[in-house]
């Protein structure tokens, strides 16, 4: 499904991931238990809904679905900026499918070089295409206090890739980033999920916070200068 906020006008925006999320069935109140294998958990669901943000990995999705023993629908979204993104690469090892680099991953974690984890005072999860120009900002900034993780699968939820990883980041502030308004996008299906993991964890942050654009009844503008604005707003609250 053709989804990514280039500037081009609604109808060149969004594909409605707010309406795919809806229909799953993925339950925020109840981490699954993680004795049992993953596939059980995928079984249990009705959807898949993915926005991947590397060429690997998007590989590994589809060699998974069919090599499953099982069938479940897979919704992708697909930014098509990221077709010619200079930084929307992989390496050919991380197609090996007889090496390390063998399965999807629901999430990826930082990537640079930053501060100790216990010295991040702010921990960004996103997904899709947004992971870019906000690592770009942050680079050129040079800010090393705060983290950038993609959530690669948002449904079913992955509960036991997101825990390690807030985990990990005992004093940081959790926000959501997304390209899309607030009405839409994946913040009201992702929000209660995070509140279960905050609590299960007994994080410092008790709440995780929004950063994108305001609710609209537009999917998006159709000016070029007004979505620059509002993306460099964007970018402006998640690392100022």
């Amino acid at each position: 499904m053709p989804h990514g906020y280039d500037g081009m006008g609604p109808e060149h925006s969004s594909a409605r991931l707010e309406r795919f999320l809806q229909l799953s069935d993925s339950d925020s109140d109840i981490i699954p238990d993680p004795n049992l294998p993953p596939t059980t958990y995928m079984q249990q669901t009705n959807i898949q809904i993915v926005n991947c943000t590397t060429p690997a990995n998007f590989f590994h999705l589809l060699r998974r679905q069919v090599h499953r023993e099982f069938r479940k629908p897979l919704i992708v979204m697909s930014p098509k900026n990221l077709l010619r993104h200079k930084l929307c690469v992989s390496n050919i090892e991380d197609f090996d499918d007889t090496g390390d680099h063998t399965r999807f991953v629901h999430v990826i974690p930082e990537v640079d070089e930053i501060k100790p984890p216990n010295e991040i005072t702010k921990v960004i999860f996103c997904s899709g295409q947004v992971y870019y120009p906000i690592l770009e900002e942050r680079r050129k900034r040079d800010i090393k206090n705060i983290a950038i993780i993609r959530v690669e699968q948002l449904a079913p939820f992955p509960f036991h890739n997101v825990l390690p990883q807030i985990k990990k980041y005992p004093n940081a502030k959790v926000v959501w980033a997304q390209e899309e308004p607030k009405n839409m996008g994946a913040w009201s299906f992702i929000s209660p999920h995070f509140a279960t993991c905050l609590e299960h964890l007994n994080h410092s942050c008790k709440k995780i916070s929004y950063v994108g654009r305001p609710p609209a009844a537009s999917p998006a503008t159709g000016r070029n200068s007004e979505h620059i604005k509002e993306e460099q707003n964007i970018l402006n609250a998640l690392l100022n």
